[in-house]
């Protein structure tokens, strides 16, 4: 019987005594396990953000396809504008007497063009010729009736071609953007000379991104250096909400 439970006693202690060895595996083990589980959650975190950039991916895909297509059904559905229907919002804004004039239109205003055929500034600067200045006299008076309502606007368009201006860096001048911007504001300075009234003249510089003219030739260069001189409504000039009269406080 002594033997027995001498036998019992003695066996958790040889356990324990062969379980040093296992308990050290079990560890290394374990370490290799958590190892492998963070390295595991880190790769499902990065598919998981993955994932998610391509799903947005597919999204921006999908709203630029759908807006593109918006944008060429609204061109497909935009009402073609007649020559005859021109002519008569020409009338209507400017008068029947324009048929000295190229007109041209953009969104719902009508205008006259006047590009560089005639010189319109002098070379690599934005002053006025005098021949361009004859020219705007004469638009002046057609303008001036129609100015007399004060709901009528005028926005005066700069464009230049597609030529450097490498020589006019020295005055300060950046870029054809800025060059078409001046030369705009020429324009609407000298227009208010002649009456048209400052305050509802605006000015927009497009540079040489907007030719109507695709080649290099000289004559398309000309064309491409232009100013157009549109009028209408607010609306019509795409010029927005008009600011209310500041309130005068009273003391």
């Amino acid at each position: 019987m002594k033997k027995i439970l001498l036998s019992l006693v003695a066996a958790p202690a040889l356990a324990l005594l062969g379980g040093c060895v296992s308990l050290d595996s079990y560890e290394q083990t374990q370490a290799m396990y958590e190892a492998e589980a963070e390295a595991n959650a880190a790769l499902a975190a990065e598919n998981s953000r993955l994932e998610s950039a391509l799903s947005k991916e597919r999204s921006d895909k999908q709203a630029l396809q759908k807006s593109l297509e918006d944008m060429k059904t609204a061109a497909a559905n935009t009402p073609k504008v007649k020559e005859d229907d021109l002519v008569e919002m020409m009338k209507k804004i400017w008068g029947g007497n324009m048929g000295e004039w190229e007109t041209v239109r953009s969104g719902g205003a009508v205008g006259v063009r006047l590009d560089d055929s005639g010189v319109l500034f002098q070379s690599g600067s934005w002053t006025l010729t005098d021949n361009t200045k004859k020219t705007l006299t004469k638009l002046a008076d057609i303008m001036k009736g129609k100015m007399a309502n004060p709901n009528m606007f005028v926005r005066i368009d700069g464009h230049t071609d597609g030529d450097p201006i490498k020589n006019l860096a020295k005055q300060g001048i950046k870029d054809n953007t800025h060059l078409s911007a001046l030369r705009a504001m020429a324009v609407r300075e000298f227009l208010a000379t002649q009456g048209i009234p400052k305050e509802r003249i605006f000015v927009a510089g497009f540079g040489e991104h907007w030719p109507i003219a695709g080649g290099n030739t000289s004559r398309d260069k000309q064309r491409n250096r232009r100013v157009e001189v549109y009028m209408g409504d607010a609306d019509a000039l795409s010029i927005g909400a008009l600011p209310s009269k500041p309130q005068v406080s009273k003391k």
